[in-house]
């Protein structure tokens, strides 16, 4: 059974989605999506495919959070800075805290949810262990621009974004594509669906964008994270590759774990979610420990 909460961060309404584990000692995890999507398009772009409500049947109490401007929260459509993430993120924690008080907390996100659920965790030490599907060291974007797109688009926005105030770049707008296309997708299916859903962000505005990828300047040092952290990826990710993400696993300090799915591309959690949820569920119930059996 799922229910929608609402919370508010910086005056914007934010709608978060729970679903109950089985049993009401679990720990909980917060989901958090990436570019484009919503908590409806992760539960329910794949006929038959929910891993919001796998992962509580797997033992865990669900937040999944719709960041500012995307899914049913608040915020102008498409814009989306660092900071309104981490305050975002914060406020999910408190309100799974709220829901289930002195529940252990984890993270899991997925594409740039994964990214920004790393630096999330880092940040609030009230976070026990963290999923990233997909990580990026925002002090240095560099070594993932692999694609035409990306090495093409962000050299242009970060010399736009130097010349612009923010609220001039507020005004840039940046189609969604140019970051995440179809083609980076592994099956068409998916990425039609995802397309056409009434919930898809198909543009972002450049400071939102700029704040994220191209502002080293505000992002704590990976190696400064704490907790727990089990990294994924697809060997077949077109977006953030293997071989970036096994560079980034080897500055961590943290107690940290890689999964590499094998074929695996940029949309495990909907893609692959029979081998993902059980691997992620997992890793969190070992680190935030699991529901005692009731009597």
């Amino acid at each position: 059974m799922s229910q929608d909460l609402w919370a508010t961060s910086r005056q914007t309404s934010l709608r978060v989605l729970a679903h109950d584990a089985p049993r009401s000692a679990s720990p909980v995890v917060v989901v958090l999506h990436g570019l484009e999507t919503s908590v409806d398009m992760l539960s329910g772009s794949v006929p038959g495919v929910d891993p919001l409500a796998a992962l509580a049947d797997q033992g865990l109490h669900v937040l999944a959070l719709d960041w500012p401007g995307h899914g049913r929260s608040g915020g102008r459509r498409g814009h989306l800075t660092y900071r309104l993430a981490m305050e975002a993120a914060a406020t999910a924690v408190d309100t799974a805290l709220d829901r289930w008080p002195g529940a252990p907390v984890g993270l899991l996100g997925t594409a740039l949810g994964g990214v920004l659920a790393f630096y999330a965790a880092l940040e609030d030490d009230r976070v026990g262990a963290a999923v990233c599907h997909n990580v990026l060291d925002l002090r240095d974007v560099r070594p993932v621009l692999q694609r035409w797109r990306q090495a093409t688009l962000l050299p242009v926005a970060a010399r736009l974004a130097r010349g612009l105030t923010f609220d001039a770049q507020t005004k840039v707008p940046v189609p969604a594509p140019a970051v995440v296309a179809d083609t980076d997708l592994a099956s068409p299916q998916l990425a039609r669906a995802l397309r056409h859903h009434p919930q898809a962000v198909r543009t972002y505005d450049l400071a939102g964008l700029a704040s994220i990828l191209l502002a080293p300047e505000d992002k704590p040092d990976i190696a400064a994270g704490r907790a727990p952290t089990l990294v994924a990826v697809g060997s077949g990710d077109r977006v953030l590759p293997e071989t970036t993400t096994r560079a980034f696993v080897a500055r961590l300090t943290c107690p940290h774990e890689l999964w590499v799915l094998p074929g695996g591309g940029h949309q495990l959690l909907l893609e692959h979610h029979r081998a993902f949820v059980p691997v992620a569920a997992d890793f969190l119930l070992r680190h935030l420990g699991a529901a005692p059996p009731e009597p």
